[in-house]
């Protein structure tokens, strides 16, 4: 697929072509992954799983975060059908991600973080306080599960996102003490992501926060459960890192009280432009909120934050397959373009990650965005971004922490600045 891309695409640096291929086809597994995670790279949430000839399963640490030579980062996916390896000419020597005989380039891992193996008060770890690192981005989640996943429309449907797997009330949302249907934050949960906070921010190795969580059935009880959440972010952070609050869509009063409370920028997905793709994709931010208030949130937010300090995330491919309408690829584009060039004539910062099935969604694991594809819709919303002097901001999204983008990775290659 590399040669594939390389004719497509003659314009575009090779890192990014590499990059996409990492993000869509991964690598195949190789003991160099299992190496670089016992020399101190970040692990995976995901274990390698390997069969032994008697069927006996193993689960083998791999890395979380590849980093390219060129700085970009990407997501580490093992996939044994991938044409991708990473392999080292001796043991100690620099790490090559190669393509059948040809060596791309050098690489490395990112690292676990020093303060990922200290200790709360009470000898719990820090990812029981809702902490967790990204690159140089902290994710504070206090509150994982989706009350979407707990409501169905009355054909029975859930009214959870398509393509989400990630909102169920399970064990993580369990050990933070959520409940569905309670919309506050425990005090206690919030004194413990203080706790583990500052000894998070106290490394020096972030740059920015970004919060997050489930989604509620109203703008109302989304800005209840997050302005405490913002409030003791800002306490515990001081002036170290940017705050972004990325909470479902508020009102504007919200927004206000958003900033107020010590957010610098927020950030409401929503997920996706075109008005049936989002009926049938997003059904439950479709009926409890509606895509009209949606955007008036985003645009409510840029009088409160100001231009360039307001994003929003989208999932490209959701309209090529079904719940959606089956679009056309350029249909596709047609759509996203539209979305695009208006979120950026507002003041608003479009993000676009691939639809990657995984099992638990309604896709089936063939059915993501071909990279093709993908790289095309890149290209071209840069385009619009360049055209109108707008780069990805870095509070929102930055080199060191796109591991699922190519936004800022496009600008950087093209030189188009981040503030």
């Amino acid at each position: 697929m590399i040669s594939e891309l390389r004719q497509t695409f003659p314009d575009l640096p090779e890192p990014i072509l590499w990059k996409t291929e990492l993000l869509f086809r991964g690598v195949r597994y190789s003991d160099e992954l299992a190496e670089a995670v016992r020399e101190g790279a970040a692990p995976n949430f995901w274990p390698y799983r390997k069969k032994d000839a008697a069927g006996i399963v193993q689960t083998i640490p791999v890395p979380y975060l590849f980093r390219l030579d060129s700085g970009e980062v990407a997501r580490v996916r093992v996939d044994d059908q991938s044409t991708l390896e990473v392999r080292r000419p001796s043991s100690g020597s620099t790490f090559l991600l190669c393509h059948g005989d040809e060596a791309l380039c050098s690489i490395d891992f990112v690292p676990a973080h020093a303060w990922q193996s200290q200790r709360l008060k009470d000898g719990g770890t820090l990812f029981s306080s809702g902490v967790e690192q990204l690159g140089d981005m902290l994710v504070v989640n206090v509150a994982p599960g989706c009350e979407y996943f707990h409501f169905k429309d009355e054909a029975g449907h859930s009214m959870r996102c398509a393509y989400c797997a990630y909102g169920r009330f399970d064990q993580r949302a369990q050990m933070f003490g959520q409940q569905s249907g309670r919309v506050e934050v425990d005090p206690a949960m919030l004194a413990r992501l203080g706790e583990g906070l500052n000894i998070a921010v106290s490394s020096g190795e972030a740059r920015h926060v970004y919060i997050t969580g489930g989604s509620l059935l109203s703008p109302e009880d989304e800005a209840r459960r997050f302005l405490p959440v913002v409030e003791t972010v800002r306490r515990v952070v001081g002036d170290r890192v940017r705050v972004t609050c990325g909470s479902g869509a508020v009102r504007p009063a919200d927004s206000i009280r958003y900033r107020d409370a010590g957010a610098d920028s927020c950030c409401y997905n929503l997920e996706v432009w075109d008005p049936v793709t989002f009926r049938a994709v997003c059904p439950g931010k479709d009926h409890y909120v509606g895509r009209d208030v949606w955007i008036d949130a985003l645009l409510g937010a840029t009088e409160v934050f100001g231009k360039g300090n307001v994003g929003s995330a989208f999932v490209a491919g959701v309209e090529l397959v079904p719940p959606g309408p089956g679009m056309s690829p350029a249909e596709m584009l047609q759509s996203v373009t539209e979305g695009t060039a208006f979120l950026l004539d507002h003041g608003v910062v479009p993000l676009y990650s691939p639809l990657w099935p995984v099992e638990g969604t309604m896709y089936g694991l063939s059915e993501g965005i071909p990279s093709e594809l993908f790289l095309e819709l890149q290209r071209l919303t840069f385009q619009m971004r360049e055209a109108r002097s707008f780069p990805v901001p870095s509070w929102l999204i930055c080199r060191g922490c796109s591991y699922m983008l190519l936004e800022v990775d496009f600008d950087h290659a093209f030189h188009l600045a981040a503030a």
